[in-house]
């Protein structure tokens, strides 16, 4: 029976079919990713991503990026910070520019250094300046400058869905070779603000402190979507949140993976069974359905920005979120 059996089986595999019995993993318990818990230090991107700009040049680069690729991901695969969310940082030198493209990932920006910097989207310029949130939604046409007057760098924190949409796969691109007509300036009455600033960001956190704070994030701000009030993209949210000095939140898990950028303080989440000790400019990845939380043992404030492929999930009616006593390595 066993040499029939192994010969049954070959000729299923050499006929492109596949026995479900002998297939583990295809129906889980919850949810199974390779992905997992890691914090990339700011100091330490830094120093790589200005090396980049020492040694490769606008030229040959298009954009002078470094990903922040979780140790989770397979040989081969495409970069991820966790299954569905690319995490970078993005350097501009002063008097460089990012030419025009568009393409199906959308992409948000959050601006860690610099001023005078910007980015066109369809035809609007944005100026950046640290803290500020500049979204391009899938499909637009967007570039990058920087003054050439500047004397420091613009470096940012990219976020985008792209492995979700390299992995349907339903990725599409066009790029312009650098000429910029197609930002060509909009009508007033056709344009939708792309940028989000962060004095308004911080001057909602701060109307808040004095509440009682979510048990999970303390005091936390989404940002949204003008014309829709929803989630800031389709496929991608995003917040800012304020731990407060002394702040240990509640620990929960959730069926999407976040994020998180430290924009100023210091503190420590666990996720899963490891311990990160974050600072300013650190980026760390909490992978679908890990258990953790926040603490602020500090006595300044902490800011989290972070972004996550909850509307996605929610979309499609898989959002579960439950919390977690006597936490485990989970």
């Amino acid at each position: 029976m066993t040499a029939q059996l192994d010969s049954y089986y070959d000729r299923l595999a050499d006929r492109h079919y596949g026995a479900l019995w002998r297939m583990s993993g295809a129906l889980t318990k919850a949810p199974s990713t390779a992905m997992v818990p890691y914090l990339w230090p700011y100091a330490e991107a830094r120093e790589l991503l200005t090396e980049a700009g020492s040694l490769v040049t606008p030229e040959e680069s298009d954009r002078r990026v470094i990903a922040f690729d979780n140790p989770g991901t397979r040989p081969g695969q495409l970069a991820r910070s966790t299954d569905t969310l690319w995490a970078a940082l993005q350097l501009v030198l002063p008097g460089e520019a990012a030419p025009p493209h568009r393409h199906t990932p959308a992409a948000l920006r959050f601006i860690i250094e610099g001023e005078s910097g910007w980015t066109d989207v369809d035809g609007t310029r944005y100026e950046m300046a640290p803290g500020d949130v500049i979204r391009t939604p899938n499909w637009t046409w967007h570039g990058h400058g920087h003054s050439a007057a500047a004397t420091a760098p613009m470096i940012w924190l990219d976020g985008l869905d792209l492995p979700l949409i390299h992995d349907l796969p339903a990725v599409f691109a066009e790029f312009t070779e650098g000429d910029a007509s197609v930002l060509a300036l909009p009508s007033p009455a056709d344009v939708t603000p792309h940028a989000f600033p962060f004095a308004q960001m911080r001057s909602e956190l701060d109307a808040r402190r004095s509440g009682p704070g979510d048990p999970f994030d303390d005091i936390i701000v989404e940002y949204r979507d003008p014309e829709t009030c929803g989630p800031i993209m389709p496929t991608l949210s995003a917040a800012m949140q304020l731990l407060r000095p002394g702040t240990q939140t509640s620990a929960h898990r959730h069926s999407h993976s976040v994020v998180y950028h430290v924009v100023s303080g210091s503190g420590v989440s666990t996720v899963g069974n490891r311990r990160l000790a974050w600072s300013k400019g650190d980026t760390f990845a909490v992978p679908v359905w890990a258990v953790h939380d926040h603490s602020n043992t500090t006595t300044n404030d902490a800011l989290l920005f972070s972004f996550s492929d909850a509307p996605v999930i929610d979309a499609l009616g898989l959002t579960l979120e439950e919390p977690v006593t006597g936490r485990d390595s989970s």
